[in-house]
């Protein structure tokens, strides 16, 4: 016989002492808590009553919040009319917009990512070729599925969460060989990037472009990394397509028998050739170079950067600078293990670089110092995160006088007393004549256009009548468009310099039209001085 279950008693239900009262339920923090308290905490600031953590701390204690306020939280609640010095409490890491735009960075999926074989190069599977897939960039791209759209928005998402403006971006997309990749996957990949800025989808990347002329966040720069062998005409027009404004070459080091050693499979011929086609059809040119190859040293370095500066075939815009690293799975590994090859340490890395800067001229722009790699997967060489710092404190300690431009950026900084000056440079570079037209206060630099008088260009929409504008930049904190701010920008000092270029375009050269490479999201400020659309640029009549 089965058993009927034995019903489940409840249980009993305590009974309140006689006479007390029900306990009290604590109020739970709405989302209208923590405006009202974010508003409060905002207010605070601005009557500049106490510390920033004294303001949380007093928030969270009178609107019952279970925790501190974000920054984020605060921002909006600001008046337009705000201080700076109000702002700069609440803005984290502001050296990533010092320059006046905010970075964005994208990576390209692992898979085909770059057929080619370089002894030092990793390949993990788990991020592009030449990424551990353990880098910042790396593991926000695979959080996101390598899929451009995603990558984008998240990374504005947390530039919103920190304080960071949004409206002017510059877009980079790295490792592997991007244009070495399939057709279908590139042109999917760049639509999908604008879409992410734009917020909306779009037919095609020609209306995806047109829609980030206006967009809220604007690109008003767009990056491509790619080898010199990869970069032949056809790979130019291509790269104009997609809106690109400055091509980053990996030259590593410009000689043909290093070349061999470390089976890079191109020649400084291929250097000299993307490096002139490219400056021809206006883009900015940023080598990647790394010190410390095998067949490389100390002296041979130095003389390297001195003569990519001298040697017209070379002279590029800005440099990245990576002291090769002994990584896990590379040839450059075995080698060091059989005591082949050894990499510089961190001393003597900052050393030899410390000594670049004697070489570097004023008119070219050190972006940047030592790969985001992880030190615990390092197997040998630099593994210090702040070798910079290092690299400038031996500059100040060997009393070099450091000429590139980074190191004279007003960045951060309060901008100078000294009244602000027009200067000019003039040199030649791949054939062509290079007018570099910048503003300066005492050693402080707030601003500068490249002026090219192209060679032989080749790109339709670039007849020989014309001048070039590579680049127009102004300094500064990047302040929201349509805002005055305090920094370099917006005092028209854009304006000043692209009259000057005009002026010595025409009076001086002789040139009818000035022809300027302009990411989408910053065409709108040139249709305001008489320029139009004209292919990948914009143009106008002089």
């Amino acid at each position: 016989m089965s058993k009927t279950p034995a019903k489940k008693k409840n249980p009993p239900k305590a009974n309140p002492a006689k006479g007390s009262r029900p306990a009290k339920k604590e109020p739970q923090p709405t989302e209208e808590n923590r405006a009202q308290a974010a508003k409060y905490a905002a207010k605070q600031l601005l009557a500049g009553n106490t510390s920033l953590a004294k303001i949380k701390q007093e928030a969270a204690r009178k609107f019952n919040l279970p925790n501190f306020l974000r920054n984020s939280e605060i921002l909006p609640q600001l008046p337009k009319s705000a201080p700076k010095r109000v702002r700069a409490l609440l803005l984290k890491r502001p050296s990533r917009t010092a320059s006046g735009v905010t970075p964005v960075a994208l990576m390209i999926k692992p898979e085909g990512s770059c057929p080619f074989s370089c002894i030092y190069c990793p390949y993990t599977g788990k991020a592009a070729k030449s990424y551990t897939g353990e880098e910042p960039a790396a593991l926000r791209a695979r959080q996101f599925g390598f899929d451009a759209l995603a990558q984008v928005q998240g990374r504005l998402r947390h530039y919103a969460e920190t304080g960071h403006p949004t409206d002017k971006c510059e877009a980079i997309i790295m490792g592997g060989t991007f244009l070495s990749m399939p057709e279908k996957y590139k042109r999917a990949f760049v639509k999908k990037m604008y879409d992410g800025f734009n917020n909306k989808p779009s037919r095609s990347i020609a209306n995806a472009k047109k829609i980030n002329e206006s967009a809220k966040c604007r690109v008003v720069g767009l990056t491509m990394e790619t080898r010199p062998d990869v970069c032949k005409k056809a790979h130019i027009r291509e790269m104009l397509s997609y809106g690109a404004t400055r091509v980053e070459l990996g030259v590593q080091n410009p000689d043909d028998i290093i070349y061999k050693k470390i089976n890079r499979g191109h020649s400084v011929k291929d250097v000299e050739n993307a490096t002139k086609w490219l400056r021809d059809s206006a883009f900015k040119v940023c080598y990647h170079l790394m010190p410390g190859l095998p067949g490389s040293g100390p002296k041979k370095d130095v003389q390297m950067v001195k003569r990519v500066f001298l040697d017209s075939r070379f002279m590029p815009d800005m440099l990245k600078v990576y002291p090769t690293l002994v990584l896990g799975g590379t040839i450059l590994s075995e080698m060091a293990a059989q005591g082949k090859y050894e990499p510089y340490s961190t001393e003597e890395a900052a050393d030899v670089i410390s000594e670049f800067y004697r070489h570097i001229p004023k008119w070219a722009r050190v972006m940047r110092i030592q790969r985001d790699i992880p030190s615990g997967l390092i197997g040998a060489g630099v593994e210090k995160s702040n070798l910079r710092e290092l690299v400038e404190a031996a500059v100040r300690r060997k009393g070099i006088d450091a000429k590139e431009i980074r190191y004279r950026e007003p960045g951060v900084r309060k901008l100078p007393t000294e009244k602000p000056e027009l200067c000019r440079t003039d040199y030649l570079a791949a054939g062509g004549r290079e007018i570099f037209l910048s503003i300066e206060a005492g050693n402080c630099i707030l601003g500068f256009a490249r002026l090219r008088i192209p060679h032989s260009p080749f790109v339709e929409e670039i007849p020989k009548s014309s001048a070039l504008i590579r680049e127009l930049h102004v300094y500064g904190p990047e302040t929201s468009i349509g805002r005055k701010g305090e920094s370099a920008q917006h005092r028209s000092f854009g304006s000043a310099l692209l009259k000057e270029a005009e002026y010595i375009a025409k009076e001086e050269c002789g040139k009818a039209e000035m022809v300027i490479i302009s990411g989408v999201g910053a065409r709108r400020y040139y249709y305001k001085h008489g320029y139009a659309p004209k292919g990948p640029y914009v143009a106008k009549k002089l």
